[in-house]
């Protein structure tokens, strides 16, 4: 409330002129309060807080007491709510008070601000050690805020701002609420002509701490992808300190803004990349760097057998050229060391949605055809089938990629069952 003190003066001042009362005479029920200024009313906001200080006098003074006691001493009744006014509304001058007695009284008062007043409102927000680039999306997430200050400040009284700036807090805080809620504010108003409101904003709730960057390539071994991540890697501390919230709510963003930093990249130019950066928001927040290319797809895994007797080490060079949007020519090189076997499989794949694909190879040495089906479950797991039709026999694989170079796959034959650790360059 505006007037806690004041209302008791009032309330001490009045209350020897109504010593009396009309028993069976008409009460006043309610009182109104129009606030006027001939040289323009004040903002919306801080005229419907001072009706409201003027209410609580007035609810206080007039309710209850007869229609009759009041018409009797109008005149002092208006001259002592005019002292009590003009010593609430600090920066006016009260012009004069008018009371009209009835079951709903009306109190009419006209004010003139007396010394300078504010003419604009200038913003300065303070964010801390954020980037400057967040603090666009800050103040872009704030929309108008200084023109909505602008609304309850300009043209009030500069000796008024101490109990008005109150309004213009209370604005702030609705709007960030609205608009920026993984934030808490704190305010300070210096007061002139050119009032100054300085913002200052912390995060709340859990923050980002790190970020991490992690490979992904179906198309292209994840080594020459390495010279790309030290430009995502810089790019990602903008999200440092931010709210983790805040970074979820924006993820396109920063999405958009990573995406950004890599497109020129030499290496996307020099293999006919398109790379795609993902930001899983948390604590340790994840940049899943996706690679693929429309024109190739090279790859090249070791990998090592456990629980499995012969060739059970091998390296396998995938090379394949994409002849449209979905399928692709490749050939596989498979070596086993410990026979010095070379493996050759000749194939087609076709490429089903985003995540499913399918095609056939040839195994040079069997002379068999090997029909598979390879699906992708999130960004880790995949579904591995294949079938040989002319020995009726079945594989089973399921892989999880355990970070950028190294995988694990559990493998179900016709007859066997083992564990396969993958390593990818």
């Amino acid at each position: 409330m505006l007037i806690p003190v004041t209302i008791l003066t009032a309330l001490a001042l009045l209350l020897p002129l109504a010593s009396f009362a009309y028993a069976a005479a008409d009460t006043i029920e309610a009182v109104t309060v129009v606030i006027a200024s001939p040289e323009g009313k004040p903002p919306a906001r801080v005229v419907k807080r001072m009706e409201a200080s003027v209410a609580t006098v007035g609810n206080h003074v007039f309710t209850g007491r007869s229609i009759e006691e009041i018409s009797a001493g109008k005149s002092d009744y208006e001259r002592i709510v005019s002292d009590v006014i003009g010593r609430v509304l600090v920066g006016y001058s009260v012009e004069e008070v008018h009371i009209i007695p009835g079951a709903v009284t009306q109190i009419a008062v006209t004010i003139i601000p007396w010394g300078d007043v504010v003419r604009d409102v200038h913003l300065e927000m303070d964010v801390g050690s954020l980037s400057p680039e967040v603090a666009k999306l800050i103040t872009k997430d704030m929309g108008d805020l200084e023109e909505s200050l602008a609304g309850v400040l300009v043209g009030l009284p500069i000796d008024s701002l101490d109990w008005a700036g109150g309004v213009s807090k209370t604005v702030i805080r609705e709007l960030l609420t609205a608009q920026l809620p993984e934030f808490r504010s704190s305010f300070d108003i210096v007061s002139g002509p050119q009032t100054i409101v300085r913002l200052t904003l912390a995060p709340q709730g859990p923050v980002v701490q790190d970020t991490r960057v992690s490979l992904r390539s179906r198309t292209i071994p994840n080594v020459l992808l390495l010279k790309a991540k030290p430009a995502v890697e810089e790019a990602a501390k903008m999200m440092n300190g931010l709210p983790v919230a805040f970074v979820e709510r924006h993820s396109a963003y920063f999405n958009t803004r990573l995406a950004a930093a890599v497109k020129d990249h030499p290496v996307a130019k020099e293999y006919g990349l398109t790379l795609t950066p993902q930001v899983i928001p948390g604590r340790q927040t994840q940049i899943e760097l996706t690679a693929e290319t429309t024109k190739y797809r090279l790859t090249l895994e070791g990998y090592v057998d456990m629980g499995r007797e012969q060739d059970n080490t091998a390296l396998k060079l995938h090379a394949g050229k994409f002849i449209n949007s979905a399928d692709e020519v490749f050939t596989e090189v498979e070596f086993i060391p410990s026979s010095v076997t070379w493996n050759f499989y000749p194939g087609w794949s076709h490429k089903m949605g985003t995540t499913t694909y399918a095609g056939m190879k040839y195994d040079i040495s069997d002379k068999v055809n090997i029909l598979w089906v390879n699906q992708n479950i999130g960004s880790d797991w995949s579904l591995r089938l294949e079938r040989t039709p002319a020995t009726n026999s079945d594989e089973i694989g399921v892989r999880y990629k355990i970070h950028d170079f190294l995988s694990a796959e559990y493998i179900i034959g016709d007859h066997e069952k083992w564990l396969r650790l993958i390593g990818h360059l």
